[in-house]
């Protein structure tokens, strides 16, 4: 049974670790609110460049680009995880989830594009096929510099490889309380999207002005497109992996409070027992003493 020199060191080990998880837990919480605000942002951007696609193919005479034309060629697949653990599964349901897309459309020679140092590790030891890796940063700021490094990459595989299929795969916080995992196909450009737009309605009598070579402007909306999806994509995954720590934190700061509670209970019923022992000895040897002096 361990003593009560060993239970104080157990008890202070304990409630040091919880400071640490409580820590840990409010530092994910206040990014969590960081995200957000750059999330609400990036919604105000994308609807700015569906206007100016829906402004583009209402009022320019266009066929359908040929490089938003559905190819053959390979597939890219851009897996969005973590630098940090503590958040149980997260990389692994990013990979397998990409695994299983691939195995169900029956591709076989994808590229992966993998952006976390934790899902760097796995992807290789899953025997994919790496074109890049790259590791992400937990400050909103570096998050645009980041998907545009990413969109370099895609260009070059797109050139190099013949890469005409990009698929982006993460974690998505819903509602502030549970986490998904999303699929984007972000190329090539929906044909779909692209006729719908042709034919939504303006809604303003106020026509567009637009002075750009029609397809010059279609290149760069296009640019800017792969820019907003990748950064929202690669934002909604870093909130989602601090909700995903937050929750794990909480959990394990429940489980350390009632291990100290179980800790304190012990170390009392110990210190009790050991006071008991005492006075038994106390009494015992005064007893003995006094029946010696009669």
């Amino acid at each position: 049974m361990a003593t009560l020199e060993v239970l104080q060191k157990r008890i202070k080990t304990t409630a040091d670790l919880r400071d640490i998880v409580s820590t840990m837990k409010s530092l994910s919480s206040v990014s969590i609110l960081q995200y957000d605000q750059a999330a609400q942002s990036l919604k105000t951007y994308r609807k700015n460049i569906q206007d100016g696609f829906h402004a583009l193919l209402k009022f320019r005479s266009m066929p359908l680009m040929s490089g938003l034309k559905e190819k053959t060629g390979k597939t890219m697949v851009v897996v969005i995880g973590t630098d940090s653990g503590l958040v149980g599964r997260f990389n692994k349901e990013t990979l397998l989830k990409a695994q299983s897309f691939l195995q169900e459309n029956g591709i076989k020679d994808a590229l992966f594009l993998t952006v976390g140092k934790r899902m760097a590790v796995l992807a290789e030891n899953a025997g994919v096929d790496v074109f890049a890796k790259y590791s992400i940063s937990n400050s909103i700021k570096f998050v645009n510099s980041l998907a545009g490094t990413i969109i370099i990459r895609l260009y070059e595989a797109m050139q190099k490889h013949k890469v005409s299929k990009v698929v982006v795969f993460y974690h998505k916080r819903e509602q502030g309380v549970s986490v998904s995992l999303e699929q984007m196909d972000l190329l090539p450009f929906s044909e779909k999207v692209y006729q719908g737009l042709k034919k939504k309605k303006w809604e303003t009598n106020n026509v567009p002005l637009v002075t750009l070579p029609t397809a010059t402007l279609m290149q760069e909306l296009i640019k800017e497109y792969l820019m907003i999806e990748l950064c929202a994509a690669l934002t909604y995954s870093l909130s989602a992996e601090h909700h995903t720590r937050m929750v794990n934190m909480q959990n394990a700061e429940k489980n350390i409070d009632e291990s100290l509670v179980r800790l304190n209970q012990e170390y009392q019923q110990k210190r009790q027992d050991e006071i008991t022992e005492e006075l038994i000895d106390v009494v015992s040897g005064s007893e003995a003493l006094h029946q010696k002096k009669q």
